[in-house]
């Protein structure tokens, strides 16, 4: 009776795996709030004796045992970069968001990072070491060419998505797509659509993955068919061999998603065991006796750009709001304009996830980028969420619907809205809320992080899982969709009416022979 009690905190004490593996993970994309989901699974992988060999633009500042860094270099990180004048005005279409453009932002952050990435020395010496790998471990995005990578070493592929899956990642993975409940991440829909939610999900899902295939894919071919010759093959054959993906989703937040077993979510997982804030902060919070509304739109909006009418607007909102000190995120002090509210404090970095965990943090003011929305949750901070870009609407609708926050659209970023949404959050109605949301995303059977480690153990113990691959990754889009039967009991039902009208007026005319027609009635008259 005691030995399953045993098994699971020797388990969560982090006991070594009996067998050491190679783990090689692959991440030429240069976004670092990505990265910062993905690297505690490899932090604990490495503690629990594995080997682990990390490509990327992100080394520790401290090395690790267990764990090398391999650094790319020739790409730009994307901090700091996000013009928020670009976000001003938008093209609604019928009064419908339009978010198909976001595809062309991806494919071209896709495509820069992989030829960086497939011609960098490190991924020739990769090549070129006698060391073989128990499994690879890469981001699917917006681009796949380290799958062709992965292929040449042959070893079995776990792929991780820091957002929702995009529209290509589902056949892949042999895993359903329902369009009305299922929105696409662009768009800020949830479970519950309305028929003209439902045709622009239709809408936007298919298009941008027509667009992914005629576009991303063949250009990816081409980087691939540079950098190695010809002879592999296309791409979109190459990442249906893998064996699993771990997603940055969970239900209690999301909505449940019917994934196929080889998808499974791991949301939160980068919410470890919170650190002691620095002094200055505890010292901040120990003047707010009211407590403190954290601001923050995440590490790529560059927020000096925020546009004067809309800065102004905002700072009115935090005079107005006098009894809360505001802390915010703003990159370099000489940007800082000088009407600035005596209770807002800046500050180049903070430690979002300790920060937000703090009793004293009442609110935070976001763009709803999927790992302050998860940290935001677990602490139990209610959100005023403006979206701007990317899966950042699909997180906030998920968000108001779950009763944690509500939505100011940048077109709406204004005094009056910016402060009411604020009272709204910090009303004890919506405390309540808050607290059963955060309640939902905290219980669970197993902790995110030990579910995915799990399964990467079992990835390599099996030998890239083989028994979760669905065959549906290899059919084609008609057989997959159903179209040919559909299209099969159409021709059924066609014939039988034909075959009904033909019998109709067979019986019609037998039965009417014997019978005089008007004309010759008249005629005889």
């Amino acid at each position: 009776m005691l030995l399953l009690p045993l098994f699971l905190l020797t388990f969560s004490l982090g006991t070594k795996s009996t067998e050491a593996a190679q783990i090689l993970g692959l991440f030429q994309h240069p976004g670092k709030s990505h990265f910062d989901f993905f690297r505690p699974m490899f932090l604990a992988l490495a503690e629990r004796g594995h080997s682990i060999s990390m490509y990327s633009y992100f080394p520790l500042e401290k090395p690790v045992a267990n764990y090398t860094d391999y650094v790319f270099h020739g790409m730009p990180l994307l901090t700091d970069i996000v013009d928020l004048k670009n976000f001003e005005s938008e093209w609604k279409p019928l009064g419908l968001p339009f978010k198909v453009p976001t595809y062309f932002m991806l494919n071209d952050w896709g495509l820069r990072s992989c030829k960086v990435g497939l011609n960098s020395p490190l991924i020739a010496e990769l090549l070129e070491s006698p060391i073989r790998y128990d499994v690879i471990i890469l981001e699917n995005f917006s681009n796949d060419c380290m799958a062709a990578v992965a292929h040449l070493l042959k070893a079995p592929v776990i792929a991780l998505s820091s957002c929702a899956i995009m529209p290509w990642h589902y056949q892949r993975m042999g895993s359903p797509f329902i369009n009305p409940i299922m929105p696409m991440n662009f768009l800020p829909y949830t479970d519950e659509m309305s028929l003209i939610d439902r045709l622009n999900n239709f809408f936007h899902f298919h298009t941008v993955n027509t667009l992914y295939n005629l576009i991303t894919q063949p250009a990816t071919d081409a980087l691939i068919a540079q950098r190695f010759g010809a002879g592999l093959p296309p791409i979109n054959e190459i990442v249906k061999n893998t064996s699993l993906m771990l997603i940055n989703q969970y239900y209690a937040l999301t909505g449940p998603r019917p994934y196929a077993p080889n998808v499974v979510e791991v949301g939160g997982l980068q919410v470890g065991p919170l650190k002691p804030l620095p002094r200055h902060l505890l010292d901040l919070l120990d003047r707010s006796p009211n407590g403190i509304i954290y601001i923050s739109w995440g590490s790529m909006v560059n927020t000096s750009t925020l546009p004067s009418a809309k800065r102004n607007a905002l700072f009115q909102s935090i005079s107005q709001l006098k009894e809360y000190n505001f802390v915010m995120r703003w990159k370099g002090d000489k940007s800082m304009p000088k009407d600035k509210p005596s209770n807002l404090y800046t500050f180049d970095w903070l430690p979002q996830k300790d920060f937000l965990c703090h009793p004293k943090v009442k609110g935070f003011i976001s763009h709803g980028g999927l790992l302050g929305t998860t940290e935001a949750v677990h602490c139990g901070v209610p959100m005023l969420v403006t979206p701007f870009y990317g899966d950042q609407f699909l997180n906030a609708g998920a968000m108001k619907q779950r009763g944690f926050g509500v939505i100011v659209d940048f077109s709406d970023f204004d005094t009056d809205h910016i402060t009411r949404g604020l009272r709204i959050i910090l009303g004890q109605k919506f405390a309540d809320n808050v607290r059963r949301s955060t309640e939902a995303f905290r219980e669970r059977p197993i902790p995110p992080l030990e579910l995915a480690i799990w399964w990467i153990e079992h990835v390599i113990k099996s030998g890239g899982a083989p028994l979760m691959q669905s065959e549906a990754r290899h059919i084609n889009w008609i057989v997959y969709n159903s179209i040919d039967v559909y299209l099969f009991w159409l021709g059924v039902i066609c014939l039988l009416i034909v075959a009904l009208w033909k019998l109709v007026r067979g019986i019609r005319s037998v039965f009417g022979r014997g019978k005089p027609s008007r004309d010759t009635k008249t005629k005889q008259q």
